[in-house]
Formats: structure tokens, sequence, C-alpha cells
């Protein structure tokens, strides 16, 4: 009986290794992308979108200006500058309801082709006014195969990217 049970130890033993050598624990690493936050822009009133939110990838000026128009307010305004899309990706997540949504994007990382952008957001109700309130992020271009929008610790939408 002691004799089986030391087989039965090995067989055991043996196996676990085979498996643990089959499937090595791949370690990944989200690499860190840099952004830029750009808040002086409103979505036009024609910008064809529709329902409670909308999420976008938009790779040329002509794209960004169907959907956003410019701002401006007294202080520091933040525009996209000339030629921004010859090295980046404009990303945007809009909420529309009664509520004023303000942003706090804190990360955007790269993992397996996949950009993830996580924010907070929080809401304000204020009566009876509508608002339509933007998110408007600029990432470096990069072979991603989709963008998720991590909203509150929630996957909110995931998008493929399309070449």
């Amino acid at each position: 009986m002691k004799q089986l049970l030391y087989v039965l130890a090995i067989t055991v033993f043996l196996f676990a290794q085979d498996g643990a050598a089959q499937n090595p624990k791949v370690e990944s690493k989200a690499a860190e992308v840099k952004f830029q936050r750009y808040d002086n822009y409103f979505e036009k009133n024609n910008s064809g979108l529709k329902g409670n939110s909308s999420y976008l990838v938009l790779k040329n000026q002509t794209a960004f200006d169907k959907v956003f128009g410019a701002g401006a307010t007294m202080g520091e305004n933040n525009f996209l500058p000339d030629g921004v899309f010859d090295s980046m990706l404009v990303i945007a997540a809009i909420k529309r309801g009664s509520s004023l949504r303000t942003y706090e994007v804190t990360q955007a990382t790269v993992e397996n082709g996949k950009l993830y952008v996580r924010f907070n957001t929080v809401d304000k109700a204020s009566g009876s006014a509508t608002y339509s309130s933007p998110l408007i992020l600029a990432i470096p271009k990069g072979n991603y195969k989709k963008i998720l929008f991590v909203e509150n610790g929630k996957q909110a939408k995931s998008i493929t990217v399309k070449k």
C-alpha cells in the first residue's frame, strides 16, 4: 500500500511538472501611453450621433470637424495643434443627457495590441437643461487592434480599429 501511494505521488508530481512546462506563466506588462487632453470643444448639433453616449476614433481633421466645434472660453484654451493627425489619433467619449459630466483620465496603456483608456466620471444633475459632455484625447498612432474605454472601472465600449 505504501508503494502504491509513493508511485501515485510521483505520477502526480511528474504530470504537474509536465503541465507547467507546456503552459508557462506569461507575465505581460502594459506599456503606458502618453496622451494630451483637449477640453475646449463641444459636440455639434448636426454631428449625426445619437443615443446616450458615443465612443469615437478619429483619424483625420475632416472627421473631427464633422463632430466637434471649437468653444473658446476666457482664459487659456486648449485646441488641437495643426498637423496633429500626422502622428496622433484622436479618441473621444461623449455623454448626452440631463447631467453635466466631468472626466478624470487615470491611465492609458497598451497591451497585446489593445489600448486601454481608463477614466472616472462624475455626473452633476442640473435641472431641465441637456448636455453633451465630451472627453477628447490625442494619443500617438500605433498598431492598435482595439481601443477599450474603461469608465469607473467597468468597460464601457470596445472599438475595433480599422486600418
